[in-house]
């Protein structure tokens, strides 16, 4: 309602022309002038309008003015609706006591003053009107506080739900996120990013207990990267190192975005963390599968090296050096696919014997009899040569000479290892050769790579070759060593290499290396150039005796035996305070302990030229004052 509405005034009195003269009265005001000519009447009108103020005269027949004061207090709608009472007889206070308890505000006796009419029923309508805008003002305050707390609550469960989002994609994602105060120190870390950490909720942070799950070698970079050390304000990345309070190390990869203090100086801090721990261990296999990989591609190298120079040794013709060498190359690579297509885990002895053996079979002339047995990876390259040297052998000497002649090679597995027996008959007779060739090496070294001991007789009726294995299915079992020879004699090089001098013993070199036809090709490079060697060990455990039990000079140690490392028999090296190096096909020493990493090294292949100088520095090394070493 505004200032300008007009009002209803209801006058109640059963004398019409009482009614007159107040409506005269009262016109001024500019309002509705209503009249009822009794109560009844009156309360018809009230049902279905609102009335600002009533006048209403006290002695009414029926419904006189108390009465009607009275039920109109009693309806909600009417219970502060201003009622003068006109009288035209002489009240007593009793009277006046009773009008005031049924409802009336006020008394007008009569004969009317009509300015004091006039004036009284202006002051109750307006009082009315002042109300009524009261109320439509709470009415609008009231709606404007609905929606405006409407708008609050809508915008309240918008931040919760995009902080529900907000948390599930980080959990989903795995990062947490964080805020730090540089200038009031306050640290937030979301529930998630604790749980990274390993906190609890409860857990009050700090920076300084928030440094303390930090790794000690990235604990200052995160402290620069937290308290606005770094030089300038912006995006940027940071990963480092945290331990868990169970001792679990994980890496976390923080983007955070810095901005300088608008209301304070200093720094505010923002970002994500993410655990990137299985990235860096991803990393770590892909780094070592790569080193791995050098490893084994330089040893395959050395080995086809190690092949060529000891092939080139006996060769009588370039001819059958190449017919040689190609096979010896080929025996390998059938053994390495046999692998691959094991994916690494073994290679089946029948399939390897079969496809080594397959261009010399005609017919009936191979026999192939035993149960199904897995050669594990280490070992079926030394296989595959011994059984390609049986089979040139055979065909150059033997019973696969002759179009009669007949091999039969069968093998079995029991609780001591596996035996293989290569039997040939029907061909000419073996004798045994004048001097041993490359092919009687290699059946003896190789077999030794296998942990394994090799017999061979030159029989009337055939050759016969055995090897007694003791390795179980997949799973090599370490071999009893034989006791080592310690050897005697002084080997005079050549005047033209390199090496102990003439009028000196030679210089007695420990060689551990568990490549079998590498360790041949080294210990006869060595020996051609002067040295003596002991061994070679081609195992740690072997390699382990001959460093306690040996007189040496220096030592060449492999740094991966198999499935283990020559630290021990470096260690071993140490406390008798001898000199030694490593030799590795790895391009890093990440195997090795800390120790041990500023040990000399050579890569392989071997150059001979290279391990002459090496072993000379060693020597000298070793005969300084101070007895320094290269370590």
């Amino acid at each position: 309602m505004s200032a300008h509405d007009r009002v209803n005034i209801l006058m109640v009195d059963d004398q019409p022309a009482k009614l007159l003269s107040y409506e005269v009265i009262l016109n001024d005001l500019g309002e509705n002038l209503v009249k009822a000519n009794s109560g009844r009447e009156a309360l018809e009108y009230l049902l279905k309008n609102d009335v600002a103020v009533i006048l209403a005269d006290v002695c009414m027949p029926e419904l006189d003015g108390f009465e009607l004061a009275q039920m109109l207090r009693e309806h909600p709608r009417y219970r502060t609706t201003a009622i003068i009472f006109i009288s035209a007889i002489q009240f007593s206070d009793l009277d006046r006591l009773r009008g005031y308890q049924s409802g009336a505000v006020d008394y007008v006796p009569v004969p009317v003053v009509p300015e004091i009419l006039r004036a009284k029923v202006k002051i109750f309508v307006e009082l009315w009107r002042k109300t009524r805008q009261l109320e439509q003002l709470n009415h609008e305050l009231e709606r404007r506080v609905q929606e405006r707390t409407g708008e609050l609550e809508a915008s309240a469960a918008a931040a919760r739900e995009a902080a529900e989002r907000l948390r599930l994609a980080s959990e989903a994602a795995g990062f947490g996120t964080y805020d730090f105060d540089a200038a009031t120190g306050e640290l937030y870390w979301s529930s998630y990013l604790r749980k990274i950490v390993g906190i609890s909720d409860d857990e009050r942070l700090t920076l300084d207990s928030a440094l303390a799950v930090v790794h000690s070698d990235h604990r200052e970079t995160v402290r620069q990267h937290l308290d606005g050390s770094t030089p300038a304000a912006g995006r940027r990345e940071l990963e480092f190192k945290i331990i868990r309070p169970d001792g679990e190390i994980r890496w976390l990869l923080d983007h955070g975005q810095s901005v300088t203090g608008t209301v304070e100086p200093g720094w505010r801090v923002m970002g994500t963390v993410l655990d990137i721990t299985e990235r860096k261990r991803g990393e770590e296999r892909q780094r070592l599968l790569m080193a791995e990989l050098d490893h084994r591609v330089k040893n395959i190298l050395a080995n086809v090296s190690a092949i060529v120079r000891l092939s080139s040794h006996r060769a009588q013709s370039v001819d059958a050096f190449v017919t040689s060498l190609d096979g010896r190359i080929r025996a390998i690579s059938q053994a390495h696919g046999l692998l691959r297509r094991g994916d690494w885990s073994g290679a089946s002895l029948a399939e390897l014997a079969s496809e080594i053996l397959s261009p010399y079979r005609t017919g009936g002339n191979i026999g192939l009899d035993g149960e199904p047995i897995t050669v594990v990876p280490e070992f079926a390259q030394s296989m595959a040569l011994i059984l390609h040297e049986l089979s040139t052998n055979a065909i150059k000497h033997g019973a696969l000479s002759t179009p009669v002649g007949r091999v039969k090679i069968s093998w079995s597995r029991s609780p001591e290892g596996l035996s293989l027996i290569w039997r040939e008959s029907g061909g000419p007779g073996a004798a045994a050769p004048d001097a041993k060739g490359f092919g009687l090496t290699v059946l003896q070294t190789a077999a030794a790579d296998l942990g394994a001991v090799a017999d061979y007789q030159f029989r009337e009726e055939g050759f016969v070759y055995t090897l007694q294995g003791p390795f179980e299915l997949g799973h090599p079992v370490s071999a009893s060593l034989p006791k080592p020879q310690k050897a005697e004699r002084t080997v005079v090089p050549n005047s033209n290499a390199r090496g102990p001098s003439k009028k000196q013993s030679a210089c007695r070199v420990l060689v551990v290396e568990d490549e079998a036809l590498i360790a041949l090709q080294l210990q006869d490079d060595l020996e051609q150039t002067g040295y003596l060697v002991v061994g070679p060990a081609r195992s740690l455990k072997q390699g382990l005796l001959l460093a306690a039990k040996e007189d040496f000079d220096v030592a060449i140690l492999d740094v991966n035996l198999g499935r283990e490392t020559s630290a021990a028999i470096a260690d071993h090296l140490l406390t008798r305070n001898i000199p030694f190096a490593f030799s590795t096909g790895y391009s890093d020493s990440a195997m090795l302990p800390e120790h041990l990493r500023d040990v000399p090294k050579s890569n392989k292949p071997y150059v001979i030229n290279d391990m002459r100088e090496m072993i000379d520095n060693l020597l000298a090394d070793s005969k300084q004052p101070d007895g320094a070493r290269r370590v």
